[in-house]
């Protein structure tokens, strides 16, 4: 009798201290991961009391896509056929907001050893995401910031390098022919157009490393206002060619409204000057996939994006340089240009922390896709 007396007492003592637990959210899921039981803790992590949150399914604790995704069938799956299952991932309170869970859910068998039900452990470790989250964007920002020194040292070393050695090699030539004022002219032009493309360079060198600092202040940017002032910048260009533009209704964003602007005049720029018999520029949206995401933007669970793809009709390239165009002063035809613009499109998408890929077809056109957070 004293032993029954103590294994209840025992019992009691053991749910009564499951209960009244805060750091973690412990409940009791029967087979089907119907909430059974709900301690403190689950309701200061979740949101929910225990009145609203017995009966309810585990799957309401799930982000859309990871219900889409069968997330939560596949962990309870896994704790029936291996005893247990463990999962990090974004969770969702009651009140909508997100928290960075830890979660063990744990098989509880009978004494037939048929499974009759799961434990489920969650503890909130939101702060220490956001702190690895930060380490990351850091060491991100590192290993960006070393990329920009190489591009430097190549620029320094190749690009502005030539139009210096023609500099000298025209001045050598210009002292030579001081007695004959015709070619002398010639040189001194030569000098001057060296000089003029090497200021141009300089000059994109300070526009691409400007862009490295995030200090200007981002505010509500409608892209269609933006591409409206564009379409009037480039009016005269796109009469010329004949260039039709159609565009579905853009975002709103939270970005910097010079560099939304430097973005989508750059790629419409491009489009204008490789355009071939009736030109044809399509700028279309629709909701970012999380497939179509990087991890570190699928991490967000706050933020929406917004896959925008800029597609033309004109001269296209081979697929095989999509990744050299980004970078800085490369250029795959002898067209005029600094070949900076679009190594300034690929440092104001990752500001803004978006992404921009390059799909084309010599002869069938190019296709930019972008990725930007969108404001709700």
């Amino acid at each position: 009798m004293a032993d029954e007396n103590y294994m209840r007492t025992a019992g009691e003592t053991y749910q009564k201290m499951v209960a009244e637990v805060k750091d973690y959210a412990i409940l009791m899921l029967d087979t089907d991961g119907n909430v059974q039981n709900w301690n403190l803790g689950a309701e200061h992590i979740k949101g929910y009391s225990a009145s609203e949150a017995i009966g309810l399914n585990f799957r309401v604790f799930y982000r859309e896509s990871d219900r889409l995704q069968l997330l939560p069938e596949q962990l309870i799956e896994e704790a029936r056929q291996n005893g247990r299952a463990t999962h990090e991932g974004w969770r969702v309170r009651k009140d909508g907001s997100m928290f960075w869970g830890a979660v063990v859910i744990t098989a509880l068998h009978g004494n037939n050893g048929q499974v009759i039900g799961f434990s489920k452990v969650t503890r909130d470790l939101t702060e220490r995401k956001i702190a690895e989250d930060r380490i990351n964007n850091y060491l991100r920002d590192i290993e960006l910031r070393n990329r920009q020194l190489e591009e430097f040292a190549y620029i320094a070393s190749h690009d502005l390098q030539e139009p210096l050695r023609k500099i000298r090699i025209f001045s050598e030539m210009l002292e030579n022919s001081l007695d004959d004022p015709q070619a002398a002219l010639k040189y001194s032009h030569k000098i001057n157009d060296s000089a003029t493309r090497m200021a141009t360079l300089i000059q994109g060198i300070l526009k691409y490393s400007q862009l490295s600092s995030a200090e200007q202040i981002k505010e509500t940017v409608d892209l269609n206002h933006i591409l409206q002032d564009i379409k009037e910048d480039y009016e005269i260009q796109m009469c010329e060619k004949q260039v039709k533009l159609q565009a579905d209704t853009l975002p709103v964003v939270n970005a910097i409204r010079t560099q939304m602007t430097q973005l989508f005049a750059n790629l419409i720029s491009n489009a204008i000057k490789f355009s071939s018999k009736d030109p044809l520029i399509t700028i279309s949206v629709s909701e970012a996939q999380p497939e179509e995401l990087t991890n570190h933007q699928r991490s967000d669970a706050q933020a929406v994006y917004a896959k925008i793809t800029v597609t033309d009709n004109g001269e296209g390239f081979e697929q095989q340089y999509a990744d050299q165009i980004f970078k800085i002063f490369k250029r795959l035809t002898s067209t005029p240009g600094t070949g900076i613009g679009l190594a300034l499109c690929k440092k104001i998408v990752e500001n803004h922390n978006g992404t921009i890929a390059v799909q084309s077809t010599p002869g069938a056109g190019t296709i930019f896709t972008i990725t930007l957070p969108v404001m709700r």
